[in-house]
C-alpha cells in the first residue's frame, strides 16, 4: 500500500487507468477473498469502516483527490462500487 501511495502522487505518477487496473486486478480480489465466510461481519460498523478505509485510500489515489472528499463521492468519481456492496452481492449470489 505504501508503494502504491508513493507511485500515485497528485501531479506525477501512475495514471488514473493504471491505478484502477491495479485495484481491480490485485487489491480488490484480496479484499474479497473468503467473503462468503465472513460476509456477515461487514454488517458491523467496525469492520465496515476498516474495509471502507482501505477502499477510500485507494479511491483517493485513483481520483487524485484530497482527503476532504467523501467516500461516496470517490466511489462515484472512480466508478467503483463500495466494497461492502460487492461483498453482499457475492454472498447473495451463492444463496
Amino acid at each position: 500500500m505504501l508503494t502504491l501511495a508513493r507511485s500515485a502522487k497528485l501531479i506525477w505518477g501512475l495514471s488514473h487507468n493504471a491505478l484502477k487496473t491495479l485495484y481491480t486486478a490485485e487489491i480488490q480480489p484480496l479484499l474479497l477473498y473468503g467473503a462468503l465466510v465472513w460476509a456477515e461481519t461487514v454488517e458491523k460498523s467496525r469492520y465496515r469502516k476498516m474495509l471502507t478505509g482501505v477502499q477510500r485510500l485507494i479511491n483517493m489515489k485513483i481520483a487524485k483527490a484530497y482527503g476532504t472528499v467523501s467516500n461516496e463521492a470517490l466511489c462515484i468519481i472512480t466508478r467503483l462500487k463500495p466494497i461492502h456492496i460487492k461483498i453482499n452481492k457475492r454472498r447473495n449470489s451463492t444463496k
